[in-house]
C-alpha cells in the first residue's frame, strides 16, 4: 500500500511543479516582451487639482472612520498630495478601505506606479482596476503583488499588471478591457496572525503613473476643454470661448443655425493652438438661434480625436421656432388639445400641493426613481428645476447630486391623463455627457386600484424616446440615434410577447439623419410625438412616423400619462465631470391631444 501512495504523491508533486514551470515560463515571456516594448511612462494624476479629489469608501468601519483630503503636508512632488486619515477598529470583521481615483487609460499599460507616504502601521495596501466592462482587477498583497506599510515616508509601489491577480464582475473574461475607468488605493486593517488589531493614522499618496504601450496623448486621450465662459452659463453679443486642449493643433467649434425646415449645421470657427494646445474664438452669438444652444468643438491628431459639448443659454440672439406652433400637429389634426403648457407661466411642480401642475418623482412616492443623480423636490436645496423665460430647465448637478423627472399624474392619481386614441408630444433639447439619460415617455394609469397589487399591478410603459449621452470607449456614442422602447409590466408570458414583437417593430435604434432629420437629439431641438389609436401606436419625431407597433392590450382600455425627465446613468458610467459636474435639458413644451366626440 505504501507504493501506490509514493506514486500518488510523486505524481501530485509532478503536475505542480509542471504548473508552476509553466507559469514561470510564461511570465519570463511576459517580461521579455515587455522588456522589448519601448514603453512610455505616463502620468495619470498628481492630485494638483480641487477636482482630483476622490470619496473614500469603507468595509465593516463607520463612514466618518476615513476620510481624504488634498494636504500641501507633504508633497511628494508638486504643491499637494492626496491624505488619506484612517481608523480601524480591534473588534468586529476585517475592516478595508478604497479610495477610487476615475481615470480614462485607453492603451494597454503594463505597469502601475504610485509613490505612498508610510506610517509603519503594518496596514495592508494594493489596488483595485476597473476596466470598460465593469470588472474589478484586484491586485494585493494575498496575490503577491502588494504588501505591508512596514516603512515611513515615501515609497514608490510598482505593479506589474500582466502578473495573476483577482477578477470579479463585469464580463468576466479575466483581462483588462480599454478603457481602464478606475484605479483605487486598497487600504487593509493590520493583523498579527489571525487577530485584528487597531490602527488610527494618516497616509498619502502621489504621482499615480503607468508603463503605456502608446504616447501621452494616446494613453489619456486628448481632451477639448473650455476655460471659457463656463459651462452652461449664459452668453450674449461677440463673446470669446477660451480653450486648452493639450495634443492638438488645431479644433473646429460648429453650432447648428436657424433657417428654413430643420435649420443647419454651421461652422463657426477653425482655431489653431499655441504649443500648449491653448487657443481662442469668438463666438457671434446674435447670429444664432435665442435660449438654448450647443457648440461642439472637435479635434483630431490622427491618432486621438474628441467632442466638446459646450451648453450654453443664448440670452440675445434669433427665435427660432420657440414655443408652441399654432397649428396643431398633423398626427392630432382630427383630435382635440386637452393640454398644453409652454412654461411661460410660474412653475408648477410639487410633491405636497394638489393643485400643482406636475408631480416631481414616479408615482406613487418615486418608488421607482431610477437616476443615479436623484430626482429631486423642487423645493429643497437640491431643486433641480428652473424656469428659464419660456422654457423649463431640468439640471443634473453632481454637487448637490439632484436631477430631476416631472409626472402629469400625482401621487394620488389624479392629473393630466387620457385615452386613446390621443396623442402626446414634447419639444426638448438633451444634453451628451456621459451617463446623461434624457427621456420622454407615456405609462397607462397604473394608480386606480393600487392598492390591491401594489408594485404588482399590471401597466404599460411606451417610452418615446430614451436617448443615452456620452462617447468614447464604454460609453453609448449614440450619435444621432435614441430608443423606442415599448414595455408590458406585469402582464404574465402572453405580455411578454406582445412587448417583444413590439420592440422587433422598432428595429432599434431610430437614426434621426436615416428618416430625414439632419442634427441629433443634442444639437438642436427636437420635438417627440405618440399617437396611441385602437389598432396602431405610432411614434414620431419632428412630424415624421419613426417606428409603430399594435397598440397594446392596456393601452386601449386605460388612460395614459406623460412623464419627462433628465436621468443619469441607464446601465453606463456616469461622469459628468468633464462639463463641471453639469448637464441642462431644456424643454419648450409639452402638448396633449384625444379624440374629439
Amino acid at each position: 500500500m505504501v507504493v501506490p501512495f509514493v506514486l500518488v504523491f510523486f505524481g501530485i508533486l509532478c503536475v505542480l511543479l509542471m504548473h508552476s514551470l509553466a507559469d514561470a515560463i510564461a511570465q519570463t515571456r511576459t517580461d521579455t516582451k515587455t522588456e522589448a516594448m519601448k514603453l512610455t511612462p505616463v502620468l495619470v494624476q498628481d492630485f494638483e487639482k480641487a477636482a482630483s479629489l476622490p470619496k473614500v469608501w469603507v468595509v465593516n468601519i463607520p463612514n466618518e472612520n476615513a476620510s481624504v483630503q488634498l494636504s500641501t503636508d507633504h508633497p511628494q512632488d508638486g504643491k499637494q498630495c492626496l491624505k488619506l486619515h484612517y481608523h480601524f477598529l480591534g473588534m468586529g470583521q476585517f475592516q478595508y478601505l478604497g479610495i477610487p481615483n476615475k481615470t480614462k487609460i485607453q492603451a494597454p499599460i503594463h505597469k502601475l506606479r504610485f509613490m505612498l507616504y508610510g506610517d509603519n502601521s503594518k496596514c495592508s495596501y494594493g489596488v483595485q482596476i476597473t476596466d470598460a466592462h465593469g470588472e474589478t482587477h484586484q491586485y494585493s498583497k494575498n496575490t503577491g503583488q502588494c504588501g505591508l506599510i512596514d516603512f515611513k515616508g515615501w515609497k514608490e509601489i510598482v505593479i506589474d499588471l500582466d502578473s495573476r491577480h483577482e477578477t470579479w464582475g463585469g464580463d468576466k473574461n479575466g483581462k483588462i478591457d480599454y478603457p481602464i475607468t478606475g484605479v483605487a488605493f486598497t487600504i487593509g486593517q493590520p493583523k498579527d496572525g489571525e487577530n485584528l488589531l487597531a490602527a488610527e493614522g494618516d497616509l498619502y499618496f502621489d504621482s499615480m503613473s503607468v508603463d503605456s504601450e502608446k504616447s501621452v496623448d494616446e494613453t489619456l486621450g486628448c481632451q477639448v476643454s473650455v476655460l471659457s465662459p463656463g459651462y452652461c452659463s449664459e452668453v450674449k453679443g461677440n463673446t470669446r470661448i477660451t480653450l486648452a486642449a493639450p495634443g492638438f493643433k488645431s479644433l473646429t467649434a460648429k453650432c447648428w443655425k436657424q433657417g428654413s425646415g430643420f435649420g443647419s449645421d454651421s461652422t463657426i470657427a477653425t482655431v489653431n493652438l499655441d504649443a500648449k494646445g491653448n487657443g481662442s474664438f469668438v463666438f457671434p452669438a446674435d447670429d444664432y438661434p435665442h435660449g438654448p444652444i450647443t457648440v461642439r468643438i472637435s479635434g483630431d491628431n490622427g491618432s486621438v480625436k474628441d467632442n466638446c459639448y459646450l451648453q450654453l443659454y443664448n440670452t440675445g440672439g434669433v427665435s427660432w421656432n420657440e414655443g408652441i406652433p399654432n397649428e396643431p400637429p398633423p398626427a392630432a389634426k382630427e383630435m382635440k388639445l386637452v393640454f398644453a403648457d409652454d412654461f411661460k407661466g410660474l412653475l408648477s411642480i410639487s410633491s405636497t400641493d394638489p393643485k400643482a401642475t406636475y408631480y416631481e418623482h414616479k408615482p406613487p412616492n418615486g418608488w421607482q426613481d431610477f437616476s443615479e443623480h436623484t430626482f429631486s423636490n423642487r423645493d429643497s436645496p437640491k431643486n433641480p428645476f428652473t424656469q428659464v423665460d419660456t422654457y423649463l430647465r431640468i439640471r443634473a448637478s453632481d454637487k448637490s447630486h439632484s436631477s430631476g423627472l416631472i409626472s402629469s399624474m400625482k401621487n394620488d392619481g389624479s392629473g393630466i391623463k387620457v385615452s386613446a386614441p390621443c396623442y402626446f408630444e414634447c419639444r426638448f433639447l438633451g444634453p451628451n455627457a456621459i451617463g446623461t439619460w434624457p427621456g420622454f415617455w407615456l405609462m397607462t394609469d397604473y394608480m386606480t386600484g393600487y392598492e390591491k397589487l401594489k408594485d404588482k399591478t399590471p401597466c404599460d410603459e411606451l417610452d418615446i424616446i430614451e436617448a443615452y449621452g456620452g462617447e468614447g470607449p464604454g460609453s453609448p456614442n449614440t450619435d444621432d440615434t435614441y430608443m423606442i422602447t415599448p414595455h408590458c409590466w406585469n402582464q404574465d408570458k402572453a405580455g411578454k410577447d406582445i412587448e417583444t414583437k413590439a420592440f422587433q417593430a422598432m428595429k432599434n435604434p431610430i437614426r434621426m439623419k436615416k428618416v430625414g432629420i439632419p442634427s441629433t437629439w443634442f444639437e438642436t431641438f427636437h420635438t417627440y410625438g405618440c399617437k396611441v389609436t385602437e389598432t396602431d401606436t405610432i411614434y414620431y419625431c419632428d412630424n415624421i412616423e419613426v417606428g409603430r407597433h399594435a397598440t397594446f392590450p392596456l393601452s386601449k382600455k386605460q388612460p395614459l400619462f406623460f412623464m419627462v425627465n433628465l436621468a443619469t446613468g441607464g446601465g453606463w458610467p456616469v461622469d459628468l465631470s468633464r462639463y463641471n459636474g453639469l448637464a441642462d435639458m431644456y424643454i419648450d413644451y409639452v402638448r396633449v391631444y384625444k379624440q374629439a366626440p
